[in-house]
């Protein structure tokens, strides 16, 4: 994020998106009733019955939501026009900004908090978007999911009726390998529309391996090198959850932010069962011993600090700001991915303490 200028007189900052990471920090820190002004295209009617044209121009919009969508490096903030040409728009019609990578943005806020106005300055710590694609397999059975710095999505479930060692071989051999061509054929595609990091290939016994071995020898794709074999304990979800803590990764935690969160996450549960008195849940809680310096690491689910009411936000605001006053360290979650989930489920803030208050 290149912040080209901060007008302290009127809350208002320009600011240059400089990559994917740019797009989600704005994401989280432009919110309802914010002002947004950058130069846009418009479609308008010059003349009556006709489809129109597309003009370039400069528009200010009173924000009233935005979408983040990672994929097609693209933030979209819709809200009502507050400013713009007088003979193509007319005032409080419905506009959206497309933002893209090199686009500048001129946003105003009632007040600019600090953490904001840090988060902006510190918008480029993950410059590149590290994207795994996970696949958990055991027999007749796989889940297949897409993991990035900003989202977990599941793709797809597989299910394969896989006959027993009884039967004969060649039926048995048959429906395997119909099974492995429908993961393949979703990795396929999914490495076209990605171009993904890694391929992570976990499950229980030698079904991963034998899917390896047949993708190496049936098809032998570009993406081989990018292929990790990790043990995990079946083909379901909680076995992407259950890799994504697993020390075959720790290799790519600078990267890929989730990896870091659910190593947090761990950390953090270990607590509940061992060192309870070591954990705070709750802003009252929180805010307490925030006041006393006691506060090693706070996690806060960026929902609390997204789209909540100014009271709220204020609120949050006054405990980052005695955390970090202290040298505690702040980690904001994402509630896409299921260690955000995981913090929302505790109380959406929570606090590793240094000491027992």
């Amino acid at each position: 994020m290149k912040i080209l200028e901060i007008d302290k007189k009127f809350e208002e900052i320009t600011v240059k998106v400089e990559d994917l990471n740019d797009l989600w920090t704005l994401y989280n820190v432009i919110t309802k009733s914010d002002k947004v002004s950058s130069r846009t295209q418009r479609r308008v009617i010059l003349k009556e019955g006709s489809k129109g044209e597309r003009k370039s121009m400069y528009l200010k919009l009173n924000v009233e939501s935005l979408a983040f969508h990672e994929f097609s490096n693209r933030l979209r903030i819709k809200g009502t026009i507050l400013e713009g040409p007088e003979d193509f728009v007319s005032y409080g019609t419905y506009h959206t900004f497309n933002v893209e990578i090199g686009d500048i943005l001129i946003i105003s806020k009632e007040k600019w908090l600090k953490s904001e106005l840090k988060r902006l300055k510190e918008a480029s710590k993950f410059k590149v978007n590290f994207i795994m694609l996970i696949v958990a397999i055991e027999t007749g059975l796989a889940t297949i999911d897409l993991v990035t710095n900003y989202s977990h999505t599941k793709i797809t479930t597989i299910k394969t009726n896989i006959p027993g060692k009884r039967y004969e071989q060649t039926h048995r051999n048959k429906a395997l390998e119909e099974f492995f061509l429908s993961i393949n054929k979703v990795i396929e595609e999914n490495y076209k529309s990605t171009q993904f990091d890694v391929l992570i290939i976990c499950g229980p016994g030698n079904t991963r391996d034998k899917f390896i071995q047949y993708i190496k020898e049936k098809f032998n794709p570009p993406y081989l090198p990018k292929i990790y074999s990790i043990h995990a304990s079946s083909g379901l979800e909680t076995a992407i959850l259950e890799t994504l803590k697993s020390k075959e990764l720790l290799k790519f935690r600078e990267e890929v932010k989730v990896l870091q969160e659910a190593e947090k996450i761990e950390e953090i549960l270990t607590l509940f069962s061992t060192e309870p008195d070591l954990i705070a849940i709750g802003f009252d809680e929180i805010a307490n011993a925030g006041k006393q310096g006691a506060i090693k690491e706070l996690f806060v689910a960026d929902i609390v600090i997204r789209g909540v009411s100014n009271e709220k936000k204020l609120q949050v605001e006054e405990i980052i700001t005695d955390v970090e006053r202290n040298g505690g360290t702040i980690n904001i979650l994402s509630s896409e991915h299921p260690t955000g989930q995981q913090i929302i489920d505790l109380g959406e803030i929570i606090a590793i303490l240094r000491y027992k208050l």
